[in-house]
C-alpha cells in the first residue's frame, strides 16, 4: 500500500491513537454507551501497520475505566474486525469519514457483526470534537483535518 500522509511511523500512530483511547475509556459520556454495546472490536490498520482491540465486553483491569484496549494482541477474540489505513482512522475520529460509504468504496473493510459495530457510531460521536483538541494539546495541530 501507500505511505501515510500524517504519520511518520507506527510509534507516532500508536502514540496519537493511545492519547485518544485513554481519554475515551474514562469519558463519562462516551464510556458507558460503548460499554453497553458489549462488543469486542479489532481494528487492523495499514500505513502504518498496527492492530488495536477494544474490549467493551470484559471488565477492565482499571475500575475507573468503562472499556479496555490493547495494541497488537491476539485475544480476546473480536466479534468484528475493521481494516483501514491510519489516515482513514485519523479522519474518521475527527468525523470526516462516513464508515458506511467507506465500506461501499472499499476504504474500510469489515468482517463479523458489522451491524453491532455500526450501532456504536452515535455513542462515539462526541469523540469527533475531542480528538482535534487532543491533537493540538500534543503539538500535532497539523493532523487536524
Amino acid at each position: 500500500m501507500g505511505r501515510s500522509k500524517y504519520f511518520k511511523s507506527k510509534e507516532e500512530f500508536v502514540e496519537v491513537m493511545t492519547a485518544l483511547f485513554e481519554k475515551l475509556k474514562y469519558d463519562p459520556k462516551i464510556g458507558p454507551d460503548v460499554k453497553r454495546s458489549n462488543i469486542i472490536i479489532r481494528f487492523e490498520y495499514h500505513d502504518p501497520d498496527a492492530t488495536v482491540t477494544i474490549d467493551a465486553k470484559n471488565t477492565p483491569a482499571d475500575p475507573k475505566a468503562y472499556v479496555s484496549y490493547a495494541w497488537d494482541v491476539k485475544s480476546p477474540e473480536p466479534e468484528v474486525i475493521m481494516s483501514n489505513s491510519g489516515d482513514f482512522c485519523l479522519r474518521f475520529w475527527q468525523g470526516k469519514e462516513n464508515p458506511v460509504l467507506a465500506m461501499t468504496l472499499g476504504k474500510l473493510k469489515a468482517r463479523g457483526n458489522v451491524t453491532k459495530a455500526l450501532a456504536l457510531l452515535p455513542a462515539i460521536k462526541p469523540a469527533y470534537k475531542l480528538f482535534p483538541k487532543i491533537l493540538k494539546d500534543m503539538g500535532k495541530g497539523h493532523m487536524v483535518v
